[in-house]
């Protein structure tokens, strides 16, 4: 059964076409990894498909009451929302649901109703009661207890106060929670660490419904696809299999496009060289000669080119000393939570280091420790000369 389907969608900013008459079905099951360079328009055909995005051409159809829920790269939260409330937000709609159900309820033994108002009024509480049944939404309350014992985090606690790993953890639960027939998900493995990358392969292995993920974490996206869509130069490709398997085919197809472009160039020239014979060209005979090759010029000149790659040099500026920070019996608590605890290590020019570990644990607070953002309870934090930090 189709849930979303796209027919000839078209969507452009300026003169450059990011969707160019493309079509998609997604069915219950799906599993469809989105990938493309940066700027093919990648997050753009996820806001189409949540109908954040209206098409400038084309139509998107939808299966009657089709759950779907959105993820973005980065979402916003006040100052005052709370682990609860956010979980409660993504079961905002059974709530409705909930006290649509109650309204009905209580106007049904109004003896000032016609019989057709009584009976069109049974039929709406039926459809919300089936929606009801269907959704397993008699008991929100304890699913909600039982989403925020899952996340593992109080359900009073301050979203802002998180770290940028448990916030993206706290968007997809809520997704999640709903229970959608349709997940779209854009970067979901941004901020989160390997422990939260494995739970949500998880949770997409285990979902019913159709799966839309944006994604250049190709491991990820081995584990949980069972098909690729790769956005480029405005056209959509659906590639069957694994990340693995359409790198294979996609090598095959750009030696084939390379070879097809290669024979197209040499008879293009050999038809210029013909062009420029003189006077023969002109014969009357020949006039179908001149209009293909003006077709042959057009089509040349309106191939788009894969995109190259590109090279960047910077300059590496003026050298500092040796030193980049180093950190003695250094101690910092936050919140009455020790994260640093007599500790003290070494960085020097021309170090790459990289700071590894569960969200949460203090990996960002140490780089501003090494920065001299914030200071330690006790201990020293001694910088280099002259740094110039990016």
């Amino acid at each position: 059964m189709s849930l979303l389907s796209l027919q000839r969608a078209h969507l452009s900013f300026g003169d450059y076409p990011l969707l160019d008459q493309v079509s998609l079905t997604l069915l219950k099951g799906d599993h469809f990894g989105v990938i493309g360079r940066n700027g093919a328009g990648k997050s753009s055909l996820l806001k189409v498909l949540a109908g954040i995005q209206p098409l400038d051409d084309g139509i998107r159809q939808v299966s009657p009451d089709l759950r779907l829920q959105f993820v973005p790269q980065e979402s916003e939260f006040s100052q005052q929302d709370t682990v609860a409330s956010v979980l409660a937000d993504g079961l905002s709609e059974l709530k409705q649901l909930h006290e649509d159900y109650a309204g009905l309820i209580a106007c049904c033994g109004d003896e000032h109703l016609s019989d057709a108002d009584q009976a069109e009024m049974m039929e709406t509480l039926q459809q919300i009661q089936t929606q009801l049944d269907l959704r397993d939404a008699w008991r929100l309350e304890d699913r909600l207890t039982m989403a925020i014992a899952d996340f593992g985090i109080a359900g009073d606690t301050l979203v802002h106060s998180l770290s940028g790993g448990w916030k993206k953890r706290l968007v997809i639960a809520k997704a999640m929670i709903a229970h959608p027939d349709i997940l779209l998900l854009d970067e979901p493995t941004n901020h989160l660490d390997t422990f939260g990358i494995e739970q949500l392969e998880q949770q997409i292995n285990q979902f019913q419904g159709a799966v839309v993920v944006i994604s250049h974490d190709r491991r990820f996206l081995d584990k949980v696809v069972t098909g690729l869509l790769e956005l480029d130069r405005g056209q959509l490709r659906t590639y069957p299999g694994s990340f693995a398997q359409y790198q294979q085919r996609k090598a095959e197809e750009l030696a084939s496009e390379a070879i097809s472009n290669a024979l197209f160039d040499k008879f293009l020239a050999q038809e210029e060289v013909w062009i420029r014979q003189g006077i023969k060209a002109r014969r009357t005979r020949n006039e179908g000669r001149v209009r293909r090759l003006e077709a042959l010029r057009l089509a040349r000149s309106e191939r788009q080119k894969r995109q190259g790659m590109a090279k960047l040099a910077l300059d590496a500026g003026k050298k500092s000393g040796a030193l980049v920070a180093e950190l003695n019996h250094v101690t910092l608590s936050l919140d009455g939570w020790t994260i640093f605890k007599d500790f003290s290590t070494l960085i020097q020019r021309g170090d790459k280091v990289g700071f590894i570990g569960a969200n949460g644990v203090g990996k960002t607070t140490l780089i501003k420790l090494l920065l001299g953002f914030i200071q330690p309870d006790s201990g020293e934090v001694k910088q280099g000369s002259q740094l110039q930090v990016a």
